[in-house]
């Protein structure tokens, strides 16, 4: 197992390459304490047959390959890690928001509008009657007041 593993297979492509199956192997773990510390040295020298590999490679595709393996086969180690801030406690951001405490961001100041309505405007509307024959209706026209004034 250690050298199976040791030259990049997984736990399930040494099994394959031993002829056997990934639960006779688990079978074997659990019954054989020497087995499975052979696994547990294996898996550790996949991790350095990986990262070996990785490191001495200028191949892009390469490196990219070997850091997915070892995410799979590391993940303590080699597994995308969130970002957090230790720094926030959320239980003392909770605590500040219910006391009152907390720093809240300033809001702008409301800003007050003032409406002045407009100047009473008196329409008055006038009928004008024409004499073509093909308009009948009357029409009415809209006069404002600085119209009716001639401004």
């Amino acid at each position: 197992m250690v050298t199976l593993m040791g030259s990049g297979l997984s736990l399930t492509a040494a099994a394959g390459a031993m002829g056997v199956s990934r639960a006779t192997i688990n079978r074997w773990m659990d019954e054989h304490e020497e087995f499975k510390d052979a696994v547990a040295r294996g898996e550790a020298a996949r991790a350095l047959a990986l990262e070996s590999r990785m490191l001495a490679s200028d191949n892009t595709a390469v490196i990219k390959a070997c850091h997915f393996a070892l995410m799979n086969a590391a993940p303590e180690e080699w597994r995308e890690k969130p970002v957090v801030e230790t720094a926030v406690d959320p239980l003392r951001v909770l605590a500040e928001q219910i006391s009152g405490s907390a720093i809240r961001p300033r809001m702008p100041e409301p800003k007050i509008v003032e409406h002045r309505p407009a100047a009473s405007r008196q329409v008055r509307q006038q009928c004008v009657t024409t004499d073509e024959a093909d308009d009948d209706e009357p029409r009415i026209h809209t006069v404002s007041p600085e119209i009716a004034a001639g401004k």
